[in-house]
């Protein structure tokens, strides 16, 4: 969809845009959550869910040592 095609205004888009500049790394935690939890929903198979279910047990507890 183009610019013309959208029912924002110009403002609208400027405010979007700046936002997106400045919060670069929200949008990256965003979109990569979004995948994360489509994969598990929707494409993931027995095996890849055990294998997720390890390394997020791994993560968990990193994460505990380290408070």
């Amino acid at each position: 969809m183009t610019e013309k095609e959208t029912k924002q205004t110009p403002a609208q888009i400027a405010s979007k845009k700046k936002w997106n500049e400045k919060n670069r790394e929200k949008n990256r935690l965003y979109r990569d959550k979004s995948a994360a939890k489509n994969f598990i929903l929707k494409k993931a198979d027995k095996d890849n869910l055990e294998e997720l279910r390890v390394l997020i047990d791994e993560r968990l507890a990193e994460l505990e040592e380290s408070e």
